[in-house]
């Protein structure tokens, strides 16, 4: 195996480490604070997606699918099915707002507390869901760049 593709792997690991690292840190307070959250796979889910997309888009020469043109149209193929994945968790959500509200899963807690673990929740998961699902809109045009980079330029 080439040293390049040794070290890119080594990276890509790192980086999937670096994503579930932070996404517990993330979920960790909603954990502690409010165990019945029915939105923790989502939850994990949007972080993922949105860590994974943002550096295919900005760090894209440094991964390892910089040059596999077939992951790269699998990608473009994929990105719709990716879009309504991450915007359905994100409604999932907002219609839990709107329906249930997020005091029903802190009752337990005082009312500073609920209100700190409230804003945070619905804070995290809309900054994640949007950002996800903008990122998720931004990533096939990028693989198209690059599919039209490395077919005219050979670069990516």
């Amino acid at each position: 195996m080439d040293h390049v593709v040794k070290h890119k792997i080594n990276i890509e690991l790192i980086w999937w480490a670096f994503t579930l690292i932070l996404a517990a840190i993330i979920i960790f307070p909603i954990w502690i604070n409010a165990p019945l959250f029915p939105f923790f796979f989502q939850n994990i889910i949007l972080v993922a997606a949105f860590v994974t997309f943002t550096r295919y888009i900005f760090l894209l020469p440094t991964t390892l699918i910089a040059r596999q043109k077939w992951i790269k149209v699998f990608v473009i193929a994929v990105s719709a099915i990716l879009f309504f994945i991450l915007t359905t968790a994100l409604s999932d959500f907002h219609n839990f707002l709107d329906e249930e509200g997020l005091q029903t899963l802190v009752e337990h807690l005082n009312v500073n507390a609920q209100t700190r673990i409230m804003n945070y929740m619905k804070g995290e998961m809309i900054f994640f869901g949007v950002g996800s699902i903008i990122a998720g809109l931004i990533l096939p045009f990028r693989m198209v760049i690059s599919l039209w980079r490395g077919r005219n330029r050979g670069t990516v």
